[in-house]
């Protein structure tokens, strides 16, 4: 009886002697982290307590992350979490929501508020009273890891700290805690530094653990770059993360970042004018930037760290996470912390540690809570302000409304307008169909957006072309012209005119079903999800043509025109019943929401009949990307994305060190993007021209392209992108970036000539056409007339900065090539038609090339003079 008694108590005895010890490592993380604040509330367990290891000690996976959240959430009426959605490999995107019980209790009340500030059609609420709103963003690209520990430790002091000062934050504020913009990249980096970290840390930069093997954490699932996804939102996360942040409206972003090992620490304000977006108040850069500034540089200063301002880094794309907010009345600030890419690296200043670089962001995250509710009015007042002066704006601009439309592609229109309302944008029916600048508007098939509006800024960002620059030196992208990217018939009106009915969503599409026919069917190619459902219908075994010629059909719904690139589907020629055919067409068309039309004769009313020599068979695409070191992840993820979300087309993705053993004559089609290709030896290339040569397309983008000229696997010419022959003039070592900088094409728009008769160009409707270009890759057009299938115009540049000397070689040159090889075929790409997943107008080039490259027999080669 008494034994059994004292076990217990010996047991007690013994676990707080475990937790005593385990208590002073915690004691020593708060006092690095937290050396001013004592007074936690010792029922919120710290992220140490729950984690069983100190912060800044090791990697966190991101369920612990979330775990330890809910925790929060469980033990404290501070916190609510909330899942917004889930990324690609299904882990969930959580926000954190950290403000004082009496705000809890009326959230719902705060954000209807909050909004009405927003909105210059109400009147403005009083704002004594009324909380400001901060948004923490952390871990976008998933291998800058600090922040997300950061996010921790930042939930924890909110939570526990009970100082005067953090209550009357919580008072004043609500903080909304995002620890991770990008979970799947940053499991797929914590997985990578966890299993390769040492005991004791290793701090030799030449480390597994400093390097990430291709292609590292830095992207989503599909190796996207997530930062530069708030303004075309191809990505399901950017979605989910917008439709939070539209409920809200945040006055200020932090979007943390990391950088470079042998760098120290950045934030805001950027590089005056030439960093900066002209669309955006002076207001917000000379003003709260510079404001919120003093508070950061004041935290940092207490710690001694090292740090800079006004260089580097941008505000001028919207689609950043630190700029998108300032679009929206909120300051976006980037932070930027030197990297120790896991848990110690040296580097200039001696040796970075991981806790290093986790204090540092946690310092300034803090200084920007106090920044906030310090401010409070002031940041409010400006969010106000801003959506006024965006009405004033608007009502100036010598464009007062823009119509949009297109008559042959729904799909495309439809994605667009959809894009537009995710982002609040007022958008209306035309009223009535009218002919501008020589563009035909048809009423049910286009839209109207006023400039005069709320959103006034992101409409002229969308749809404005832009030539003038303060600078000819860019981060990134100069031009983000949405209208041009998904390669819509757009105007700018001088009046807005009467507008139609306020578009608020889009119905769903109903497709209407064909009749069953006992000869062939017709899918129109113009149609963006044409190519989708010819991929399914391929999959469930069905033979499927197309056509080179135009022609009429005598349809069931009454005779109908049709382009090159139709597809036919002859039901005779099928191996299933016209029963089971008719079965996959209505649900070809139901999941791809596109029409069919059937026919019941194979003698069309004009043009060539369905069983005519200008129809070909069209073979199932089986293609193959190859990745790996040296390979331009973003760039290969985008060819991943698109075939798996877009098309639902596998495709295989083959390391280069792989390719020496791999047999090829399961794969019809290979792609290469943009990248250093020198790891394929000649028995490599040799492979390659064998597997071209008996009948395989080989698709090349840019500097892929270059080498497969050089290679000689494709025939072609390449434009020097610089003159080497001239004399270099003498210049000043201060001047040498703006100079060298101004000789790249950092991101710009152009005008190409498109041969739509070409089977690469089949389902386009206008031989205008403009690309995205961002390298000096610049090809020659073909000696085989009939090979240049889209050519830059004498006057292509339509918006971004581009130099006279560069323009000058882009005129005329080439957009994309077709090099016959064989019994096979080169297409080779000058730009890169898939861009950021969001060029719709130019990535169905890349599709055409998937489904079509077997059936391109270009006059003038040998194998058509055989034929």
């Amino acid at each position: 009886m008494h034994s059994n008694t004292r076990r217990p108590a010996l047991g007690l005895l013994f676990t707080l002697l475990l937790w005593g010890f385990a208590a002073l490592p915690l004691l020593a993380q708060n006092s690095y982290y937290f050396p001013k604040t004592k007074n936690f509330d010792p029922k919120i367990p710290t992220p140490e307590q729950f984690l069983g290891y100190g912060i800044g000690e090791r990697q966190t996976r991101y369920d612990r992350v979330v775990a330890y959240l809910q925790e929060l959430d469980r033990v404290s009426d501070k916190v609510r979490i909330e899942t917004i959605g889930y990324t690609y490999e299904h882990r969930p995107q959580v926000i954190v929501t950290i403000t004082s019980p009496e705000n809890h209790g009326q959230l719902e009340q705060i954000r209807q508020e909050h909004l009405q500030l927003t909105n210059p059609a109400k009147a403005a609420p009083a704002l004594t009273n009324m909380p400001v709103l901060v948004h923490l963003a952390y871990n976008v690209h998933g291998n800058e890891s600090s922040s997300t520990e950061v996010s921790l430790l930042t939930a924890y002091y909110l939570t526990a700290n009970q100082d005067p000062e953090t209550q009357r934050y919580l008072k004043e504020s609500v903080v909304f805690i995002e620890p991770a913009q990008n979970p799947d990249g940053r499991d797929r980096h914590t997985n990578w530094v966890s299993m390769h970290q040492g005991n004791p840390a290793v701090s030799d930069p030449a480390d597994r653990e400093h390097n990430e093997v291709w292609p590292g954490g830095r992207g989503n699932h599909y190796w996207f770059d997530l930062n530069r996804d708030w303004l075309p939102l191809a990505h399901v996360e950017s979605r989910n993360r917008m439709e939070f942040y539209h409920k809200w409206l945040p006055n200020v972003f932090i979007d943390f970042h990391e950088m470079g090992t042998n760098s120290t620490y950045y934030f805001e304000p950027s590089k005056p004018y030439s960093s900066e977006n002209r669309l955006i108040p002076r207001s917000t850069y000379d003003g709260l930037n510079v404001l919120m500034a003093r508070y950061h540089a004041e935290a940092l200063d207490e710690l001694g760290s090292l740090y800079f301002t006004k260089e580097q880094y941008d505000n001028i794309y919207p689609g950043y996470g630190s700029t998108y907010p300032d679009f929206q009345g909120g300051v976006g600030i980037t932070f930027e912390q030197a990297s120790s890419r896991g848990n110690k690296q040296e580097n200039s200043l001696g040796m970075l540690t991981f806790a290093f670089t986790i204090r540092n962001h946690l310092t300034t995250g803090l200084a920007t809570v106090k920044a906030a509710v310090e401010n409070r009015e002031t940041l409010l007042r400006h969010q106000r302000e801003f959506y006024q002066s965006a009405l004033t704006d608007g009502r100036k601009n010598g464009v007062r409304a823009y119509v949009y439309g297109e008559n042959y592609d729904a799909t495309r229109l439809r994605k667009f307008t959809e894009l537009l309302l995710a982002h609040r944008i007022e958008v209306y029916e035309l009223e009535k169909s009218q002919r501008i600048n020589g563009q035909q508007f048809e009423k049910g098939k286009a839209y109207v957006v006023p400039t005069e509006q709320p959103q006034y800024r992101l409409v002229e960002s969308i749809f404005a072309k832009t030539k003038e620059f303060d600078d000819s030196v860019f981060y990134d992208a100069s031009t983000w012209t949405l209208a041009l990217a998904y390669n819509l018939p757009h105007a700018g009106l001088k009046t807005k005119g009467a507008l139609g009915k306020r578009v608020t969503e889009l119905p769903p599409r109903t497709p209407a079903l064909p009749e069953q026919s006992h000869y062939a069917y017709l899918l129109d190619w113009a149609d963006y999800n044409a190519a989708g459902a010819l991929y399914l219908l391929q999959d469930k075994g069905v033979i499927t043509q197309t056509i080179f010629k135009p022609f009429t059909a005598s349809t069931s719904s009454g005779p109908k025109a049709y382009q090159p690139g139709t597809v036919t589907i002859p039901v005779a020629s099928q191996q299933i019943s016209s029963d089971s055919l008719y079965k996959v067409i209505a649900e070809v068309a139901q999941l791809k929401q596109i029409s069919f039309e059937s026919v019941k004769t194979g003698l069309s009313v004009n043009g060539i009949d369905l069983g005519s020599n200008n129809i070909q068979t069209l073979r199932k695409p089986e293609a193959l990307l190859l990745t790996g070191q040296g390979v331009t992840a973003y760039e290969a993820g985008e060819v991943w994305f698109l075939l798996d979300e877009q098309l639902h087309m596998p495709i295989s993705k083959v390391d280069l060190a792989s390719f020496p053993r791999l047999n090829l004559r399961r794969y019809n089609t290979i792609v290469l993007v943009s990248g250093v290709y020198n790891s394929l030896d000649k028995a490599s290339v040799e492979k390659l021209k064998r597997w071209v040569a008996d009948g395989g397309t080989l698709i090349t983008f840019k500097s892929a392209s270059e080498w497969a000229i050089k290679q000689g696997l494709a025939q072609g010419k390449i434009i020097p992108a610089q003159d080497t022959a001239s004399k270099a003039a003498r210049i000043d070592f201060a001047n040498a970036r703006p100079t060298e900088g101004a000789k790249s094409v950092g991101g710009s728009i152009y005008e190409v000539d498109l041969d739509t008769s070409h089977p690469l160009g089949f389902g386009f409707t206008d031989r205008r056409l403009p690309v995205y270009r961002n390298s000096t890759t610049i090809l020659a057009p073909a000696k085989n007339p009939y090979s240049t299938v889209a050519q830059y115009t004498n006057e292509p540049w339509l918006s971004g900065y581009v130099s006279k000397a560069n323009l000058n070689k882009i005129k005329n040159s080439a957009a994309l090539l077709v090099s016959d090889q064989g019994q096979g075929r080169v297409i080779l790409f000058s730009d890169n038609p898939n861009f950021r997943g969001t060029w719709y107008g130019t990535n169905r080039l890349f599709f055409n090339a998937i489904f079509f490259g077997s059936v391109i027999k270009t006059p003038g080669t040998a194998v058509a003079a055989e034929h």
